[in-house]
């Protein structure tokens, strides 16, 4: 006799569950836990990566009970800045962290919990952000201020650091500190040092610096990288192989030859192509444009407020090779994966055709980040982009105000996409997927426009982050 097997419930698959629970908010998360013991298994550990103190401060409250149990499962801390959130960390199962940002400076034994934290999780450790929110008005004197190089050291039974990106903010450290980081971070590759002062020379008995050639991005105030006394010793000598240098300036006293800045580059970091700009007034990027960096500039990132057409030509003096051009904007800034649609800004409308020089003067743009910005249609129309390799675009779109609109668009750039691939692989189109040329509706409009770009992936126009698939 003949039996048939059990339809199996594919939601049964532990893989299709594992795979599933990667793409879940934590409130989902919470819900699929509470289906069985199965589901508990695979979505404990999603509810558990993340912990955001400012989105989740009842954590700090948790019992040590509960963060054994849990802990281990821990990945990512943001906003760690009190002591009763350092108290909570503190707990050893929490081990396993890639992501710290961690506050340290607040009182000695916040410094001292804050660091031990740090200790336990540097073998693991990708992306750490040591700050101070506070600083005193002599930093030297406070020994919560400075950062431990021993405590970025992995023990030799975990190997060496897996650190690759580093931030230290409002601290200080003495510069044989600095070379010590350096030497126990050799797979550095970013280095932001936001208002954190290196002080007094390096001990070395070689003429030159420790050089760490992972290093391709470097942050700092222009006056730390600059500074007007002359001790022998550029920061830049340590980063050879630098290719994207972040400064900045607001203190309206500091000063630095242009001429000294462009010497330096040439002497330590000659392959810098990216640079990351701010000050003021927005002179420190004219002058950065136009008289310090070489020709081969091709990522540009600015503030806003600084747009002007004196701004653009000196973007256009790299138009053969500029292939980024975005304005500064700190990951708390615009969550452009948001579930709504972004508020859009009266600041600078009037520059919607200055805008424009950009994308038609740069044949080799791939990222055009101008997301502060409402375009209209007619001035994007008016003239061809140049930059037929564009690959990520974020803007806005006078007309496009509702999150049911831009999803018109995005289904119609997305229907185009796939008419594009039916053609290039010689199926024919179906009639009921060919485009409506008549329709000139402002959705229509600006799909067409996004169809020019054939390698366009990554699309944003005020509402969450699409691609064509």
């Amino acid at each position: 006799m003949n039996s048939t097997a059990p339809t199996r419930n594919p939601f049964d698959l532990p893989e299709l569950i594992l795979h599933l629970s990667q793409f879940v908010t934590d409130g989902d998360a919470i819900s699929c836990a509470l289906v069985s013991q199965t589901w508990t298994d695979h979505f404990v550990s999603v509810i558990w990566y993340k912990v955001d103190f400012n989105t989740r401060p009842r954590f700090a409250d948790l019992s040590p009970a509960i963060i054994l149990k849990h802990g281990h499962h821990i990945r990512v801390i943001k906003n760690a800045k009190t002591l009763p959130h350092i108290n909570a960390l503190a707990h050893p199962s929490i081990n396993k962290l890639t992501n710290l940002h961690i506050e340290t400076a607040t009182s000695s034994l916040q410094n001292i919990r804050a660091h031990e934290i740090i200790f336990r999780n540097n073998h693991s450790l990708g992306k750490l952000d040591i700050c101070a929110a506070s600083v005193p008005t002599n930093k030297q004197d406070s020994l919560a201020h400075y950062v431990s190089a021993p405590a970025l050291s992995p023990s030799p039974l975990h190997g060496s650091s897996k650190l690759t990106n580093l931030k230290l903010d409002n601290l200080i450290m003495t510069h044989d500190t600095l070379v010590a980081v350096l030497r126990i971070c050799p797979s550095l590759s970013k280095l932001q040092l936001f208002s954190t002062d290196i002080i007094g020379d390096p001990t070395t008995t070689s003429a030159l610096p420790y050089q760490h050639t992972g290093i391709k991005a470097f942050g700092s105030p222009l006056n730390r990288v600059f500074p007007t006394y002359s001790n022998g010793f550029s920061l830049l000598s340590h980063f050879p192989n630098l290719t994207t240098l972040c400064a900045w300036n607001y203190d309206r006293n500091f000063m630095v030859p242009a001429i000294r800045i462009k010497k330096e580059l040439a002497q330590y970091c000659p392959g810098v192509t990216r640079f990351h700009l701010a000050d003021s007034t927005g002179a420190l990027v004219t002058d950065f444009l136009t008289t310090i960096a070489n020709k081969d500039v091709d990522e540009f990132v600015f503030r806003s407020r600084h747009t002007s057409l004196e701004l653009i030509n000196t973007v256009l003096l790299h138009q053969k090779t500029m292939r980024t051009v975005m304005p500064y904007c700190p990951e708390e800034c615009l969550d452009q994966d948001k579930n709504e649609v972004a508020p859009v800004s009266n600041y600078l409308q009037e520059s919607s055709q200055l805008l424009q020089l950009i994308p038609r003067g740069c044949p080799e743009l791939e990222t055009l980040d101008i997301y502060f910005h409402e375009m209209d249609m007619d001035d994007v129309e008016a003239e061809e982009w140049a930059c037929k390799n564009l690959m990520t675009l974020r803007m806005r779109i006078k007309g496009l105000d509702t999150a049911e609109k831009i999803l018109k668009v995005i289904a119609l750039w997305r229907k185009g996409c796939w008419r594009r691939w039916q053609k290039k692989a010689g199926t024919p189109v179906v009639t009921s997927e060919k485009e409506d040329e008549t329709d000139m509706s402002i959705e229509a409009r600006v799909a067409r426009h996004l169809l020019k770009f054939d390698r366009l992936w990554t699309v944003w126009l005020g509402y969450q982050t699409w691609t064509p698939i």
